[in-house]
């Protein structure tokens, strides 16, 4: 749970501070590398959920804030190429969230008889 915290945060902080320093261009490249990197948040982090659904579960909840925030921060300012991959970003840190409560749903106790 701290590591998945720790590493949400961190995220969370590049992302806003690249938004907001109008460098999203200079260092992410292109829209499609951020969509990219959004389709392997998504594989990864589903992974990462069943096995580890605590630390994905708070990894994806500061990566959607992180994400939505650079979103709105690249749409309201000059980088309007990358709104909407961060904000694909933000959705797929949402199912990774939404995969670790349905990993713990599905864990099965052992049977007593």
């Amino acid at each position: 749970m701290v590591v998945g915290s720790i590493a949400g945060i961190a995220v969370l902080y590049e992302l806003v501070t690249l938004a907001n320093g109008g460098r999203l261009d200079a260092q992410l490249h292109s829209p499609t590398d951020v969509m990219i990197g959004a389709a392997c948040l998504f594989v990864f982090g589903w992974g990462l959920a069943l096995v580890a659904g605590h630390a994905a579960r708070w990894f994806g909840l500061f990566v959607v804030a992180g994400a939505a925030a650079a979103g709105a921060i690249a749409a309201s300012g000059t980088q309007h190429d990358f709104a909407a991959p961060l904000f694909c970003v933000g959705l797929a840190a949402a199912l990774v969230v939404f995969a670790s409560f349905r990993g713990d749903r599905q864990t099965r106790r052992a049977r007593t008889t």
